[in-house]
């Protein structure tokens, strides 16, 4: 269930992105970072840990300094937190 969450979270943050970069570069950045992208834009998986991934997509998001897209991903880093502290009681 939690990978459900995850994966819509990144499609909107990836979504938001492409706002800002263009579809080619938020995709390329999406599949960089190991999103599977489907050839419709939709994320439809996540090749390893969804931290990890993250920490990716911010890794690229950041290069040429774009702080609004850092910015993009504070609602994905929020939930992401919360998933995790529901999981550690599971």
């Amino acid at each position: 269930m939690a990978v459900e969450k995850y994966l819509e979270l990144f499609e909107n943050v990836i979504a938001k992105q492409t706002e800002l970069v263009g579809r080619d570069k938020a995709l390329s950045q999406a599949k960089k970072a190991g999103l599977g992208v489907s050839p419709e834009g939709h994320i439809v998986s996540c090749a390893d840990n969804p931290q990890l991934v993250l920490l990716r997509l911010i890794r690229y998001f950041a290069e040429g300094n774009n702080l609004e897209a850092l910015n993009q991903c504070m609602p994905l880093i929020n939930e992401m937190e919360k998933i995790q502290e529901v999981l550690e009681k599971v």
